[in-house]
């Protein structure tokens, strides 16, 4: 299966690179730009290095690249003019990648072709159509993300959400499709979520979410935390892990999820769970109503969660914090 939200970051980064050389031509550095970009997909996708106090999506981004582009000139001031007008251009390839979109794309290309000539000093060439072949450039890629994200569309599985607080939600898996009559309603239920596939439904389950995850992103919300289904037996069959987790191995889908785990099977599997978490996945604990009484030592110990949804009849429930 694939890392959606990885695979996007991974061609938005190559299709920006190809517009900065594009657009920029002989006046392009490569190493500027690059600098730029990695400046940009932290704020823009992972939402690091950020000033949460601007509301505003798109100059929070902004405020990021120039306090990059404030860096660049005090270690390198003969390049001033070059990191001024590469961070000038980064504004415009906000419209390339669902940043803003007040004006049109062809405006913004038309902007973009003149200050290829006033602002970055760049002769215009006899029979050069900068504006058909660079829109049709952006088009096809804007359709390639499209068609991306829509390859994913199924109609046979089904993901809801429960909300669990303002910003919290545990993600509801189902199927759309029908069995034989011959099956009763809860052996296919229980076959559902047991066994080989609980683990094999887990595989569609993240795929469906990083879609949402990824959407979200897009528009700029990063609030949004998802409470997934997570089958400990995979512990015990560490090639299929580490396949599932590949799915959602990524900082911006690790920050908007958290895979629930029993407090018995976290028990049972304490120390690959804390490996996992080392490497930036979060889990949520659900206890029980035949928990035993726990030590302060053992309470301690549930800090690492983020979250632990407590059972109404848990013994321990007003210990939590």
């Amino acid at each position: 299966m694939i890392n959606i939200v990885e695979e996007h970051i991974s061609r938005t980064v190559k299709k920006l690179k190809k517009y900065c050389s594009t657009i920029l031509r002989s006046k392009y550095d490569k190493s500027i730009c690059d600098d730029f970009l990695k400046t940009y997909i932290n704020a823009r996708y992972y939402n690091l290095d950020v000033d949460e106090n601007i509301k505003v999506f798109y100059r929070r981004i902004y405020d990021s690249l120039r306090k990059k582009a404030d860096s660049m000139i005090s270690k390198t001031p003969d390049d001033k003019e070059k990191i001024e007008n590469i961070l000038y251009l980064f504004q415009f390839l906000f419209y390339f990648d669902f940043v803003r979109n007040n004006i049109s794309i062809e405006e913004v290309i038309e902007t973009i072709s003149e200050k290829r000539i006033s602002r970055f000093n760049l002769k215009a060439i006899s029979g050069d159509e900068f504006d058909i072949d660079f829109a049709d450039i952006v088009k096809n890629d804007l359709e390639d993300v499209k068609f991306f994200l829509e390859s994913f569309d199924t109609d046979e599985f089904l993901i809801d959400y429960s909300k669990i607080n303002e910003n919290i939600y545990r993600v509801l898996f189902s199927y759309n499709f029908d069995f034989p009559e011959i099956f009763n309603v809860d052996v296919i239920e229980n076959t559902f979520n047991e066994g080989m596939i609980a683990e094999d439904k887990l595989l569609v389950e993240y795929s469906l979410i990083s879609i949402k995850i990824l959407e979200e992103i897009l528009i700029g919300n990063f609030k949004r935390t998802y409470i997934l289904d997570f089958a400990p037996s995979l512990f015990s069959k560490p090639q299929k892990l580490t396949q599932t987790l590949e799915i959602i191995d990524n900082i911006a889908v690790q920050e908007k999820m958290m895979l629930e785990i029993s407090y018995f099977d976290f028990k049972k599997y304490r120390d690959h769970v804390l490996r996992l978490m080392r490497r930036g996945f979060r889990f949520a604990l659900k206890t029980s109503s035949n928990m035993p009484k726990l030590t302060s030592d053992e309470l301690q110990m549930l800090d690492v969660f983020g979250l632990v949804i407590v059972d109404p009849d848990d013994i321990n429930k007003s210990l939590y914090k």
